[in-house]
């Protein structure tokens, strides 16, 4: 449970400064908001990573995996993506009422 908080604050941290990155010309004036998605990013820092990945999930599994399913999922922006992400890891480690029921005869 505190680790899926831990991942939570991670993932909100991310979806954060991605979010941050992305608006930054536009309120500056030099430039339009657009946002970023994670494939892009991820060809921009690691090419070789990406290709790495991609030939990997290719093989491991079926082609349509990486294709459809997962170039999908990586072309949403980042801050959205990760942002989700922190929902979900929030919820399922969100804390749960402790409630004692007592019933006395």
């Amino acid at each position: 449970m505190a680790s899926m908080r831990f991942l939570a604050s991670l993932f909100a941290l991310v979806a954060i400064i991605a979010l941050v990155a992305d608006l930054t010309p536009a309120l500056n004036g030099t430039g339009v908001y657009k946002a970023h998605s994670v494939i892009g990013h991820w060809t921009e820092l690691a090419p070789a990573s990406l290709a790495a990945t991609r030939t990997n999930i290719s093989e491991m599994t079926f082609p349509w995996v990486w294709d459809p399913l997962l170039l999908s999922v990586l072309s949403f922006p980042m801050s959205g993506l990760f942002a989700g992400l922190a929902i979900v890891c929030g919820y399922f480690g969100r804390r749960r009422p402790e409630t004692v029921k007592v019933y006395i005869n």
